[in-house]
């Protein structure tokens, strides 16, 4: 219940005092903590109920495998692949699915697909449809996504609202805005029900397109008022695409909707920023400052070995930190010889370009990056989960990282996949 209600802190109370525990106890404070996002802690409470007596179940394992989709940590979804497989549990759909989503989220859309394949015709569920059109959808490959969504009608699988969600959104991420079109037609001519992330997906795969006034006008019709998911989406695109205005607008509505939400002021202060108006930044962070709001900071990891590393700009506690500092530099100076010119706009600072470019070096995913280019040998792709939107400095600066020493970089942000290789990017600078 407590879990349910989003306050995992009394769930772990009442479960640290029970006096004896059985398996179902340690399911609901690891699916607790898994979907309320804490997987890290549910990761360490793991670790708690393997020391015990108690022995996990298939579902703690789809428990588990679910939380290390959540954090992107491949290696590790691996090891629990392995540990079901050498338990001999008993794999059905449930648990098919979550391994296949567990890759396709840990940047491998290949063994997803794979897996997806080996599930038994007459075994797939909307839910195997659904887990990888979202995969093709999250790595771009929207055409992909469209063709399996097409297989899954002609195979007599019945889409729902996750399948129609999944597959607009792979149409925003791979720009296909009349595709996109045509699903949400089709939504209303087989009278599924209009949820409010199906209009968020709409609003999102408009706006990246810069049809920012079509999205507006869709807002404007719903039939219920926008929730700010769906604002969100446009306030997104406004930074974007640097529509101060609307901007301006969806920035009102989301902090009536969620007044503390610290996300939507960094937005807002991120749009000012790029125009240069410093003052209204200012403005900004000072509410920001005193409503006691922190705005949240970037951070990346990436998967070395058996072990997870993360990094954060001006993090004195990392062990690698003066290697890495000091590797960043000579790609710096690398990137520029191959014709890589920062982009100044990605700082969001009032301070000198010199100084602006020294930031763009130690953003968060560029340091995981350096360190994998320093550590990781030749021939292993690098692996960087970053929880927020990468920058567009740092996007282009992998493509030449990726090219000059041809390495393969995939980076995971909060929204989607970008595959790095031979100086391109597979989102094809639509992002």
């Amino acid at each position: 219940m407590h879990t349910k209600c989003g306050n995992t802190e009394k769930a772990r109370l009442v479960f640290d005092m029970m006096m004896e525990r059985d398996v179902i106890s340690w399911n609901s404070m690891l699916s607790g903590y898994t979907q309320n996002g804490q997987a890290t802690e549910a990761l360490l409470l793991y670790d708690e109920m393997r020391d015990s007596d108690c022995q996990p179940t298939p579902v703690t394992a789809l428990i588990m495998v679910s939380a290390c989709a959540y954090l992107g940590f491949r290696h590790l979804g691996r090891k629990f692949h392995d540990f079901i497989v050498d338990s001999r549990m008993e794999i059905d759909t449930n648990l098919s699915n979550a391994l296949m989503d567990m890759y396709a989220k840990c940047g491998d859309l290949e063994k997803a697909v794979d897996w997806f394949n080996g599930i038994p015709p007459t075994e797939r569920n909307a839910g195997s449809w659904n887990v990888l059109i979202s995969g093709y959808g999250m790595h771009g490959h929207g055409k992909e996504a469209l063709e399996l969504f097409s297989r899954m009608q002609e195979e007599g699988v019945e889409p729902n609202h996750f399948t129609f969600t999944s597959i607009l959104s792979a149409c925003s991420h791979a720009g296909l805005i009349d595709e996109g079109r045509k699903c949400f037609a089709e939504m209303k001519r087989l009278s599924v029900t209009l949820e409010d992330k199906h209009h968020a997906c709409v609003v999102d795969m408009l706006g990246r397109a810069g049809l920012l006034q079509e999205a507006f006008d869709l807002i404007k019709e719903m039939p219920s008022p926008p929730s700010d998911g769906v604002w969100g989406a446009l306030l997104l695109a406004c930074k974007i695409h640097g529509n101060m205005e609307l901007g301006k607008t969806a920035a009102n509505n989301l902090l009536q909707l969620e007044p503390n939400h610290t996300g939507y002021y960094v937005l807002m202060s991120n749009i000012y920023a790029a125009s240069n108006k410093w003052k209204e930044v200012w403005k900004l962070r000072q509410d920001m400052k005193n409503k006691g709001l922190k705005k949240p900071a970037a951070f990346s990891m990436i998967e070395y070995g058996d072990d997870i590393l993360g990094f954060q700009t001006a993090d004195q506690e990392n062990p690698y930190r003066h290697e890495v500092y000091k590797k960043m530099e000579s790609l710096a100076i690398e990137m520029k010889m191959a014709g890589y010119v920062p982009d100044l706009s990605c700082a969001l600072h009032d301070v000198e370009e010199e100084d602006k470019e020294r930031m763009l070096n130690y953003h968060s995913e560029k340091l995981a990056v350096a360190f994998g280019v320093l550590k990781i040998e030749p021939g292993i792709v690098i692996r960087v989960t970053k929880n927020l939107r990468v920058c567009n400095d740092c996007h282009s600066a992998f493509k030449y990282i990726s090219h000059i020493y041809q390495r393969k970089i995939i980076v995971r942000d909060a929204n989607r996949f970008h595959h790095f290789q031979g100086g391109t990017c597979s989102c094809k600078d639509y992002w």
